[in-house]
């Protein structure tokens, strides 16, 4: 879930939302490599299934507002329909916090 969290805050460009998601990923054990591809926008190239299936979904859904055919049969396909409404229902609040910390000017602390 940490995958789609962080695609999420990047979609939105959210700097608050993606510095304290980044850091509960690590602690969770993502690898370094796959918040990259993610942070600087890389293809999914040589990632697992579900991380490629993630990252795909996410940037359709909030770049283009819309998910291929192709895109959602497979992320259906790896993920099911239980697990699939609950990850685009946990990118949905992410994304309803991006609204929310972007409407509002929240910023990280200046070090």
């Amino acid at each position: 879930m940490s995958v789609a969290v962080l695609v999420t805050a990047r979609a939105h460009d959210e700097q608050y939302d993606w510095t304290t998601s980044e850091i509960a990923a690590l602690k969770d054990g993502l690898e370094p490599a796959i918040i990259d591809v993610i942070r600087l926008r890389k293809p999914p190239t040589g990632l697992g299934e579900k991380e490629t299936a993630i990252i795909q979904f996410g940037r359709e859904l909030f770049g283009s507002h819309h998910v291929t055919a192709d895109t959602y049969a497979r992320a259906l396909r790896i993920f099911g329909e239980r697990d699939l409404v609950d990850l685009v229902n946990l990118m949905a609040q992410h994304a309803d916090d991006a609204t929310m910390l972007t409407a509002f000017d929240q910023r990280l602390p200046a070090t």
